[in-house]
């Protein structure tokens, strides 16, 4: 089992992380499943604006999003597929 600990920011049970983007040619962050957020070290982000640089574009979006403390368990259990 993996067990990921630290914070992630939240806003109307969606958490901020990598989203899929069509073209492909960058990273794109956004609003995602809590499953897919990512989580972040509580030593470095302070506030929802401290996991962007300053005057990003998303620095307003991010402002909207509360700091929450999570801990994400990951099991894989393999399966006898016969």
């Amino acid at each position: 089992m993996k067990i990921e600990k630290g914070i992630m920011i939240i806003k109307d049970e969606k958490a901020w992380g990598e989203c899929s983007n069509p073209s492909g040619s960058s990273t794109c962050y956004g609003w995602v499943t809590l499953e897919n957020g990512k989580i972040y070290n509580p030593k470095y982000l302070k506030t929802a604006t401290d996991a962007t640089y300053e005057n990003s574009l998303d620095a307003d979006i991010l402002s909207e999003g509360t700091i929450q403390s999570v801990e994400r368990k990951t099991e894989v259990i393999f399966v006898n597929n016969k």
